[in-house]
């Protein structure tokens, strides 16, 4: 059994539960840790579901939940900030991860907060560490060769179930624009919006090239 960008879940009492829209996957193993799901239509919320959650396929495409609507209203709201080392910078002022750039810094001489006392350093620890657990990807994630070039967007994820690991791996380059699936074990690593390649453009480019059949 699997679950991708876009797939509907239901509860258990045949609910519509939301859609997929976002994978929490540790960023070095790999493994997704939880799902973040879609609901609503015009107060749109989205709920982080563990992955372990789904209980079951029916016959076709339906994904049941062991949760009925009731019990899934009580799963924690996703908050990105928590995830993406934002909320770790409001709390004390330093990065959670190198990667992680505030959208707006005020000049030195115009902001010069206080040192965050030792309750605020310490939930500040707590955010931290939920985020280096994390990397958020999401359809659109930009995809990164070895030696550090974009060479494309993230367009598909799956994750077996059970088991967490990674299963198809499918991303968006070009104009006009063409798919290529990308080996799990080409995979090395993720971040916030990032997905890192053991491949070289070089690489990268002759699997494209030999996906649409084009000589370099």
């Amino acid at each position: 059994m699997r679950v991708c960008f876009g797939d509907r879940l239901w509860t258990r009492d045949g609910q519509e539960a939301g859609t997929v829209e976002w994978f929490l996957i540790d960023p070095q193993r790999l493994r997704v840790n939880a799902l973040v799901i879609r609901r609503g239509l015009i107060l749109r919320h989205s709920l982080v579901v563990p992955l372990d959650a789904i209980a079951r396929e029916e016959t076709g495409t339906r994904l049941i939940l062991r949760y009925t609507s009731r019990e899934l209203d009580q799963l924690p709201e996703f908050h990105r900030e928590l995830y993406t080392g934002q909320a770790a910078w409001q709390l004390t002022g330093e990065r959670a991860s190198p990667f992680f750039i505030p959208g707006w810094l005020p000049p030195a001489s115009l902001y010069e907060p206080p040192p965050p006392s030792p309750e605020v350093i310490e939930l500040g620890e707590i955010v931290r560490t939920i985020d280096q657990a994390n990397a958020v990807l999401h359809r659109g994630a930009t995809v990164i060769t070895a030696e550090g070039e974009r060479v494309a967007h993230l367009h598909d994820l799956c994750a077996e179930i059970p088991g967490s690991r990674l299963l198809h791996v499918r991303v968006r380059y070009g104009l006009p624009p063409h798919d290529l699936d990308i080996p799990v074990d080409a995979v090395s690593s993720a971040d916030d919006g990032v997905l890192y390649l053991r491949w070289w453009r070089d690489e990268f480019e002759r699997a494209a090239h030999g996906a649409t059949g084009t000589e370099r």
